[in-house]
């Protein structure tokens, strides 16, 4: 499985390889590349997928799995338990002296990326055929463009290593801004200015913050040499690593609310939470097809992935004291979203503005710091992408039509376009939360855990209560937006916008429009009618990230004031004040296994250090 994952980010890079090669043959063979690359990629995302869900389900590796064997042997020391297909190479390593570092190209799987990894790849093969006809200038560069993002976006889910995370996220600015600036419509030059400066300067000071993590780690963490006995740091940018050292000697509370909030900014324009939204809705409606669906439906999540990969599990002190402010700022985002998408003409900017809305839930969820809420919160974000892709898709294709979104020009188009009309009721009913569709799962789950943050026990109670009402006002104010705009564009007498009379007819929906959608219609109807079948997978690798947000809420509850404790870990991996290593110093220590002694000394004499037992091979102790 591991070839499979280094094979389904490696092919479209080489797709769009091969188109840049062929650009004198013109725009179909670079269609045709194009959607055999995004295939070819949907397929291996595809066996990643199931083998991941048979993998989280019976406990076995893919290979293990075909053999209908469970596994006997536990992951290395290198490895989480739920990480499924992982590829490590060294990149830059030092194995001498007493300061080492260890920089890795490492890739995997785990629970929470396995989805937005499959989303990805799927995704990318609607934009091709939805740009089919759409696009014809210089259509081999777009196409190449095209798979060079779905490399960036595959590959910013699978990394495990920090660098390399964030390498490819920034990597995939570049090619959304080029699709933006020149097949966008009429701003899109200063629409991909704005959207790239606005994401580098978050991005920048998301940098800031997890280098200041990686030095933390470093400083604070000793290890055993197995061999020599000899005690060494080691610069490390392995994400499992990092969350390792981290719970051993938890960042200072007063660094972790400076570094939650370097991370915030970078993660908070991604969403793009209230008030950092501002670039979206001019990106959305200046973008192509392809961009619109891209951006909705991949790239908006790389900020909400951000906070449940990052910010929660590493600063969860940070994470607790933030709570009220985040939760409020994704509620206003809500209320605020679903407002201005009312009164919205254009169609292509009220599904902007509906995003908005739509990823305020996702926040809501995820900061409710409880499995019923991050797993809503989680599988509403896979949903977005499909539904809200899906619907920026039918709005591309009636541009192509009509070359116009306002909606006030169309009425009665389920007369002329069933099909369309068929696709968009299914989409617009999903993405208000219809029961029985994928919008209602991810909807009611994070709801009810965010009621139950409210109804339990501390002394926010008061305001989370009333945080969780006002959410539930997005659910109606949704319903009237979609609602509208599909009773003004498909009912009632038939309207159109004018159209010259040499023009052709307006047909219905083609073959290739149909298979574009019907992939997406598919999930959406899965995801409801079968929610656990996406809820299991991910069960695994969220328990773990919520007890770490559960347990520092309820310490911070607890003791607002938290004494700055700092922490070192015992010789037999516990976790002991380092206070209590410096009185043991004073007093004759007992004696000790070989190698021992060095690191108990060298732990007393630095308190913040973490030392390790040489019998774990120099591994960081849990």
């Amino acid at each position: 499985m591991s070839l499979v994952l280094l094979l389904a980010i490696l092919v479209p890079s080489l797709g769009a390889a091969v188109i840049a090669a062929t650009t004198e043959a013109g725009p179909r063979p670079a269609r045709a590349i194009a959607l055999l690359t995004s295939l070819v990629a949907l397929g291996l995302a595809a066996v990643l997928v199931i083998g991941y869900c048979r993998f989280a389900v019976s406990g076995a590796d893919a290979a293990d799995a075909a053999r209908g064997a469970a596994r006997s042997q536990p992951p290395p020391a290198t490895q989480a338990p739920d990480e499924f297909a992982v590829v490590s190479f060294a990149w830059l390593k030092s194995t001498a002296g007493p300061a080492r570092w260890d920089i890795r190209l490492s890739l995997g799987l785990d629970g929470l990326s396995v989805w937005l990894f499959g989303l990805s790849a799927l995704l990318m093969v609607p934009c091709v055929l939805a740009s089919w006809q759409a696009v014809t200038e210089r259509a081999p560069a777009f196409y190449a463009l095209l798979l060079v993002l779905e490399a960036g976006l595959l590959g910013v889910f699978a990394a495990r290593d920090l660098i390399l995370f964030y390498i490819f996220f920034e990597f995939t600015l570049i090619p959304l801004f080029f699709l933006i600036g020149i097949w966008g419509y009429e701003e899109r030059r200063y629409a991909a200015v704005k959207f790239f400066l606005y994401t580098l300067a978050g991005s920048v000071l998301t940098l800031v913050g997890l280098l200041a993590i990686v030095v933390w780690a470093y400083q604070q963490t000793l290890l055993v040499d197995p061999e020599s006995g000899a005690t060494y740091r080691q610069l490390t940018f392995s994400i499992l690593e990092l969350k390792q050292r981290l719970i051993a000697v938890p960042l200072d509370p007063a660094w972790q609310k400076w570094i939650f909030l370097a991370l915030f900014a970078g993660f908070a324009i991604k969403v793009p939470l209230f008030p950092l939204h501002t670039w979206l809705p001019l990106a959305h409606v200046q973008a192509p097809t392809a961009g619109s669906v891209v951006l909705a439906g991949v790239l908006l999540k790389l900020g909400t992935y951000g906070f449940v990969r990052f910010s929660i599990p590493m600063l969860p002190q940070a994470t607790a004291a933030s709570l009220p402010w985040v939760l409020w700022l994704s509620v206003i985002g809500i209320v605020y979203g679903a407002l201005v998408a009312l009164a919205q003409s254009d169609m292509k900017k009220l599904i902007a503005y509906s995003s908005v809305s739509h990823l305020g839930f996702c926040m809501v969820g995820l900061f409710a710091l409880n499995p019923l809420g991050m797993q809503g919160g989680v599988l509403q974000m896979v949903h977005h992408g499909l539904a809200t892709g899906a619907l920026f898709c039918l709005v591309g294709m009636l541009y192509e039509r009509y070359h116009t979104r306002d909606i006030a020009s169309f009425g009665g188009l389920a007369r002329r376009t069933p099909w369309l009309a068929f696709f968009l009721v299914l989409f617009t009913l999903s993405s208000i939360g219809l029961p029985g569709l994928g919008g209602f799962a991810g909807e009611f789950l994070l709801l009810c855990g965010l009621f139950q943050r409210a109804w339990g026990d501390g002394p926010l109670r008061g305001e989370l209560l009333a945080l969780a009402v006002l959410s539930t006002t997005g659910v109606v104010l949704g319903a009237w937006y979609m609602l509208s705009l599909v009773r003004r564009t498909l009912f009632g007498s038939l309207k159109e916008p004018y159209r010259e009379p040499e023009e052709p007819p307006v047909r219905d929906l083609s073959l290739r429009e149909v298979a574009a959608l019907a992939p997406l219609a598919l999930f959406v109807v899965w995801m409801g009618v079968r929610p656990q079948t996406f809820l299991q997978p991910m069960q695994g690798t969220l328990q773990g990230i919520v007890q770490q947000g559960e347990r520092a809420l309820r310490d911070y509850w607890q003791r607002p004031q938290m004494p700055q404790v700092r922490r070192a870990s015992s010789p037999k991996g516990g976790i002991v004040p380092a206070a209590a290593l410096q009185q043991a110093a004073r007093r004759p220590v007992p004696p000790l296994p070989d190698g021992l002694r060095a690191t108990a000394v060298a732990a007393s004499a630095a308190s913040p250090a973490c030392v390790d037992h040489p019998a774990s091979g120099g591994a960081h102790a849990r």
